[in-house]
């Protein structure tokens, strides 16, 4: 249940940053790359790198597409929910389409560092608050 609860909140870090509104000093994110898919034209990759430094929080929230992270540098996370958690480097962590992801604030005293690899449709909006 708890390593259910990682990987949810662990995504959020990586789309932190896609809304002007939640966008902080303390969660940084930087597009690498984004690309259409060859044979969706309504479909878009963006990998991009999400730095959550000590005290940055991300919110629950869903996108429209799936989204892969690996984790580059872990780290000690509060939940919503009162539990602290650690990810390790080189978690790997997978969102499907709609799946609520988030809800966590970087406790620790270092950085967070996650590669993100978000597939989107372009119609959509990037990311929406969960409900």
């Amino acid at each position: 249940m708890i390593r259910f609860a990682l990987v949810a909140c662990l995504a959020a870090l990586a789309a932190v940053a896609a809304v002007p509104a939640l966008a902080s000093d303390l969660v940084l994110r930087d597009v690498l790359q984004e690309q259409p898919l060859s044979d969706a034209p309504d479909m878009k990759v963006v990998i991009a790198r999400v730095t959550v430094k000590p005290g940055g929080a991300v919110s629950e929230h869903m996108h429209p597409g799936d989204e892969h992270v690996v984790v580059l540098q872990g780290g000690t996370v509060l939940l919503t929910d009162g539990q602290q958690a650690e990810y390790a480097d080189g978690d790997v962590l997978f969102f499907s389409a709609g799946e609520m992801h988030g809800g966590l604030r970087n406790i620790g005293g270092s950085e967070i560092v996650l590669l993100t690899t978000h597939v989107v449709n372009v119609l959509e909006p990037f990311r929406w608050p969960a409900e």
